[in-house]
């Protein structure tokens, strides 16, 4: 058997699997995606805002958490500047209710992350990017999960708030899956990113682990690989909403999944030696593996794709070059499929698997009532959007091998 054969016969498997295994998941638990712990308490919350030249939007995130509905005497806000060089730190000074704190130079998200918890007096940290938007329940629905003392995380579903732009729909139906993916994840305790949109944490687990990773440029990431190393649990809560603003270009976005492409590279190679490691139980058996099977997969399917689309196309050259010199006729080309059927039919296999998870996901996401342009968009992010992501992938692996990172 060709050795092609076999990584085209590994990637179909593990995709197949993959796509089968949320879906089966997803079956067993529907009935409880929107469960919610009702709190027992209301623990004292620590809000962490870290911003970097974000005078567009700092105002709007600080009412956004100034509106939340939790009792005002349980909140205490830190707004932490990052060294910005805009108006940020101008505008955070004017405001009342707020506790702010300046760097004078900038040293990153993490780094300014740990500044403010060295600062804060909450039993529970909540970090929230100063470009987020929480809604007002979202932290009455998360907070009941730290009534289990092995919870050290929770987070919500982070939906995109700027939808007018094709590339900013796309980013919505991409979010609205992730959210859905990151649920069927907290089933199996296997939920791996606790994003900076909005994410709590317990304090004390914080304290323990060393805070956030400063060299790492996906802090987000490591911080919950972290917290699952050491046997906590991170928790998602579905129904708890926050909004953000995403990249409005190609090239913006470009850069946003490097950063997270890189950082997820560096993850994985700080947590190499937890791969398939019974005493982590599922961070070592499930999620170490996934992630990195799953980077793997993108790249290898890129590959596969282009080695046998790529051939066909110079053999049907090359058979009409000759056809010409040689005064055949073309229409005596006794095939034009371009593509074996085997592997047309496990494409297309794997093509409906992926419409019935994208479907599922978004129905659940109450995004289903499918006009023609949502059809569309939807259609075009399952045939054009996700092919950018081994492209992104390859790009990542060259700036880490290269050590061109600079954020």
């Amino acid at each position: 058997m060709e050795f092609i054969t076999l990584v085209y016969l590994f990637f179909i498997f593990v995709s197949l699997y993959s796509v089968f295994l949320v879906l089966l998941i997803y079956f067993r638990n529907r009935h409880r995606l929107y469960f919610e712990n009702e709190a027992k308490m209301f623990y004292d919350i620590s809000i962490v805002i870290p911003a970097f030249n974000k005078e567009h939007c700092i105002l709007e995130t600080i009412n956004a958490v100034k509106n939340l509905d939790y009792p005002e005497d349980k909140i205490e806000i830190i707004v932490v500047d990052d060294g910005s060089r805009d108006k940020t730190a101008e505008i955070c000074r004017k405001i009342s209710g707020i506790k702010f704190l300046e760097k004078k130079y900038n040293s990153g998200k993490a780094d300014t992350v740990n500044f403010g918890v060295k600062y804060a007096k909450g039993e529970i940290i909540a970090i929230i990017d100063a470009d987020s938007y929480p809604d007002k329940d979202s932290f009455k629905k998360m907070i009941g999960y730290f009534d289990d003392p092995e919870t050290g995380a929770v987070t919500a579903s982070c939906f995109v708030r700027n939808t007018r732009k094709l590339i900013e729909k796309l980013q919505a139906i991409e979010y609205f899956l992730i959210a859905f993916g990151r649920k069927i994840l907290d089933f199996v305790d296997s939920v791996y990113v606790t994003p900076g949109s909005l994410s709590m944490f317990r304090k004390k687990v914080l304290d323990e682990l060393g805070g956030f990773d400063t060299k790492n440029i996906t802090e987000d990431i490591e911080i919950a690989w972290n917290i699952l190393k050491n046997k906590y649990k991170n928790r998602m809560c579905l129904s708890a909403k926050v909004y953000t603003d995403v990249p409005t270009n190609l090239k913006q976005w470009w850069r946003q999944r490097l950063r997270w492409n890189i950082g997820g590279f560096q993850t994985v190679n700080k947590y190499r030696n937890s791969f398939f490691k019974k005493s982590q139980k599922m961070f070592g058996l499930f999620i170490v593996p996934r992630f990195f099977i799953s980077h793997v997969l993108s790249i290898t399917g890129f590959f596969v794709f282009v080695y046998i689309f790529g051939r066909k196309i110079l053999e049907k050259g090359l058979y009409w070059i000759y056809s010409i010199q040689n005064g055949n006729t073309l229409l005596e080309v006794p095939s034009v499929f371009l593509i074996p059927s085997v592997f047309t039919f496990f494409i297309l296999l794997l093509f409906v698997f992926t419409i019935a998870f994208t479907y599922v996901g978004l129905k659940t996401m109450n995004k289903v009532g499918l006009g023609f342009r949502a059809g569309f968009t939807v259609l075009f992010y399952l045939l054009f959007y996700l092919t950018l992501y081994p492209l992104v992938l390859l790009h990542s692996l060259y700036l880490l091998v290269t050590g061109d990172i600079k954020w």
